[in-house]
């Protein structure tokens, strides 16, 4: 769905300060997880001691008896405040930095990345992660199945691996199904939270069928493929994609009009699919009668549920473990708040998964909705005050300040920028809401009877076709995309020009105010 589901999902803060305690807390946790994942020795351990002594110290100081604050003299209170903001950040730090850092040692160390490393031929037993899919080389289709390896020749071990196999065909695995594997090890690149890559030629024994969730969510996928089949292949990739993130039908020319369009996140599952799901189920629940804490566990139930069928990737898991939280708040009668949740999730991920600092999605995912929340109300007010309609003005300024918050990070690795963004996403803002609606009715319609799912994929390939046309007609016109320098260097580039049209604006209001 469109930026402006998640933007609406969530109260606006419209004080005219923010509340921002926990943004260095975040930030102290994405740094700590970073460096921490590129630590390979138990030395480095001390690194984070150090740092939760630091935050201990504050602590202890914010917790001495101080000056009492007036009304006129605010500074002590507030001094006190920032130290436990900042002991805070310095245990996150602490924490983050920690289990980074013993990840990293445990991926590098042990029986798994020494067989690796030696490029021995092994037997393991693995669970699958996530759905396997086709990737092409000089010698033809492979199949890449992510795993969780749990045993390794004689010894056991818990560690993540990715398998390449020469046939693809026998590798359509379900996540959660368990597999014995004989095959070659060889050690995983840099840039993946591997402990190894497992090179297979021959087929796998298979020791575990999948649970009972992840069948569910498998029929339900293979349903709304199935609904779609008959369809062009632009929205037999497309339909799929709008709904429940499965690209794996998506013409790669698509693909391609997308990212120069600025188009790509309709295709990323994360809160704006999940607000739609949400926003269909709850008032459903409460027309069935449920109430309280009840009503909460079936909001529970719903995010747990539609992460397993859209599959957990970084801006999924994100979204989710939002929606988590402020199910929570709601039910204890507190207001979530949309940037607090933000760093209060995004906080709790990196404990639990450091390596998701190192993800391009799980960052982009960050700074879109950061954008929503810190830009996107002042720019829509701004519009809405020069006379745009209301919903346009939503739109451009979700786009906008989406974009304005993951250009020097889409640009570090695309090096180039998109200046159709805006009027791709305003035009296709029209199209993607019903598409979703309709693409959402064809799976549980193909669920119970396949002909009604294929009537109302049917149905859904008219706006889908919008969502093409603005895709493949705005890639197609000249300037779509603009050459930008990549990596770092592109990246500050890009924030310069950001601080130089920032300064010129407040020079220039500033000079408004002054001849008014």
């Amino acid at each position: 769905m469109s930026l402006t589901a998640t933007y609406r999902s969530v109260d606006h803060d419209q004080r005219p300060r923010r509340d921002l305690r926990l943004v260095p807390i975040l930030l102290a946790a994405y740094v700590a997880a970073f460096v921490g994942n590129g630590f390979t020795s138990q030395v480095a351990l001390l690194l984070w001691v150090a740092c939760a002594a630091v935050g201990a110290s504050l602590l202890l100081r914010s917790s001495g008896p101080a000056r009492p604050a007036t009304r006129t003299d605010p500074t002590p209170t507030r001094t006190r405040t920032r130290r436990r903001t900042l002991a805070a950040a310095c245990f996150v730090a602490a924490g983050a930095g920690t289990a980074a850092t013993t990840r990293t040692i445990a991926t590098h160390t042990g029986p798994l990345p020494r067989l690796a490393a030696a490029h021995a031929q092994a037997t393991v037993e693995a669970v699958v992660t996530d759905d396997p899919h086709i990737a092409t080389s000089l010698h033809g289709p492979f199949a890449v199945v992510p795993l969780r390896i749990e045993r390794v020749n004689e010894f056991g071990t818990r560690l993540p691996a990715t398998a390449l196999a020469s046939d693809p065909g026998a590798w359509q695995f379900l996540p959660s199904t368990r597999l014995r594997i004989t095959g070659r090890l060889r050690p995983a690149p840099d840039d993946t939270p591997d402990a190894a890559t497992l090179s297979v030629h021959r087929p796998p024994e298979v020791l575990a069928g999948p649970n009972a969730l992840q069948r569910l969510a498998g029929k339900l996928r293979q349903a709304l493929r199935d609904a779609c089949a008959h369809l062009p292949a632009d929205p037999r990739g497309l339909v799929p994609g709008l709904v429940i993130g499965d690209v794996s039908q998506e013409p790669p020319s698509l693909a391609i009009a997308f990212r120069d369009t600025g188009l790509t996140h309709l295709t990323a599952v994360s809160g704006e699919n999940l607000v739609f799901v949400l926003t269909a189920a709850m008032p459903v629940a409460r027309f069935a009668g449920v109430r309280g804490r009840f009503l909460t566990l079936t909001g529970l139930a719903v995010v747990i549920g539609f992460t397993v069928l859209a599959r957990p990737e970084p801006s999924m898991v994100r979204a989710s473990v939002m929606a988590v939280l402020g199910l929570l708040l709601a039910a204890v009668g507190r207001q979530a708040r949309g940037l607090p949740l933000l760093c209060a999730g995004g906080t709790l991920l990196l404990l639990f998964d450091p390596w998701l600092a190192r993800s391009y999605g799980f960052a982009l995912s960050l700074c879109a909705t950061a954008g929503l929340f810190i830009l996107a109300p002042g720019w829509q007010q701004a519009l809405t005050d020069r006379g745009v309609p209301h919903r346009i003005a939503e739109s451009l300024a979700c786009t906008a300040a989406a974009e304005t918050f993951c250009l020097p990070i889409l640009v570090s690795f695309t090096a180039a920028v998109t200046p159709l963004s805006l009027p791709a996403n305003l035009l296709a803002e029209f199209c993607v809401g019903p598409a979703t609606v309709l693409g959402a009715v064809a799976l549980l319609s193909a669920s119970v009877w396949l002909p009604l799912g294929t009537a109302v994929a049917w149905l859904a390939q008219w706006p889908t076709d919008g969502i093409v046309a603005v895709a493949r007609y705005g890639s197609r016109l000249p300037g779509a995309t603009v050459g930008w320098p990549d990596g770092l260097p592109g990246a500050l580039g890009l924030m310069a020009v950001y601080a130089l049209v920032f300064l010129i604006t407040a020079a220039t209001a500033k000079r408004k105010e002054e001849i008014s």
